[in-house]
């Protein structure tokens, strides 16, 4: 059943149009959720851009100095809906999936928590000694001491082994502000003051910025939502919530994973071109059914294309 929910995202002008293509991918399946878009140095035409869908709030956060994946709580507390839903702007629904973001129960967090073998991955780069398969037990103890210090008590023991990802999470607003509130209180306390991009390798405890501050606050919060037992939005390709991981991004260019979505995403842009929308700019190539032959050629070289642009920023 659809509830009072809305859906919450945020980036830079460099992510407007995955930003743009998120809520038209709503928009196209007969989703009318209300969007807020927390957003950083936007211009009035880009906010339009954005605006012109209905239903769409833009936060403006050019005064913030951290990485905007640092204020998603932020972002989220200025909800007016009973339901909060998060969805990372480098994404897109397949479908409509209005009545299955929201968790089953108001005493619930419809999050997908990770598998044991997807852990390794998930603490890649960090030894502590153990199997690799859940959280390091000097993880769980920084982040219970970090929680007792925001909220003021913490849970003696965690609630959960494995992790899981924060581009998707949907609670109730209403119930579990203090929640979103210890989250965001979490993230000003042991995150950096200055934009990091979204991830910290430097950080022992939370490298993983609001990844590793969620997950601390669903494990020893006191009165956190329990992770709902499914997670309902990769089950169906006709109703997915698809997560563009690592880079490039659609409209730079293609991974092998994001592949295998390249028809269903350029369809959306083709929606929206044949609406008369206001489009954040010139359609790109790699966006274009006509070049797809192309695009999966060039998928090494994309691929390999911003690891070298970091390598080099680094050097120089």
């Amino acid at each position: 059943m659809k509830r009072d929910n809305t859906i919450v995202t945020i980036g830079d002008i460099n992510y407007l149009w995955g930003i743009f293509l998120l809520i038209a991918s709503a928009r196209r399946s007969g989703m009318d959720e209300p969007f807020l878009v927390g957003v950083k140095k936007f211009t009035p035409d880009a906010e339009r851009v954005l605006t012109q869908f209905g239903g769409v709030r833009v936060v403006n956060l050019d005064g913030e100095k951290r990485s905007l994946t640092c204020l998603k709580a932020r972002v989220m507390l200025d909800v007016e809906t009973e339901y909060a839903t998060w969805a990372d702007s480098d994404a897109f629904f397949t479908g409509n999936v209005s009545e299955i973001l929201v968790p089953d129960s108001p005493d619930e967090i419809h999050f997908r928590l990770r598998a044991p073998f997807e852990m390794p991955g998930a603490f890649r780069g960090h030894t502590f000694g153990e199997d690799g398969m859940s959280i390091p037990k000097a993880v769980l103890e920084a982040w219970r001491k970090d929680i007792e210090e925001v909220a003021g008590e913490a849970r003696g023991e965690p609630r959960y082994a494995t992790s899981g990802s924060a581009s998707f999470c949907s609670f109730s607003m209403a119930r579990f502000r203090k929640f979103a509130e210890v989250w965001h209180a979490l993230q000003m306390k042991v995150l950096p003051d200055r934009d990091v991009g979204v991830e910290d390798r430097s950080l022992r405890f939370y490298h993983q910025l609001d990844e590793s501050t969620l997950n601390a606050c669903l494990n020893f919060v006191t009165d956190a939502p329990r992770v709902q037992d499914v997670y309902r939005m990769n089950k169906d390709r006709s109703r997915l919530f698809v997560h563009f991981i690592a880079r490039p991004k659609p409209w730079e260019g293609w991974t092998k994973r994001a592949f295998r979505f390249f028809d269903e995403y350029v369809s959306v842009v083709e929606w929206a071109a044949s609406q008369g929308l206001a489009l954040p700019g010139p359609i790109p190539g790699c966006l274009m059914r006509s070049r797809k032959s192309l695009m999966r050629v060039l998928i090494p070289w994309m691929t390999l294309k911003p690891k070298v642009v970091r390598r080099l920023k680094r050097i120089f």
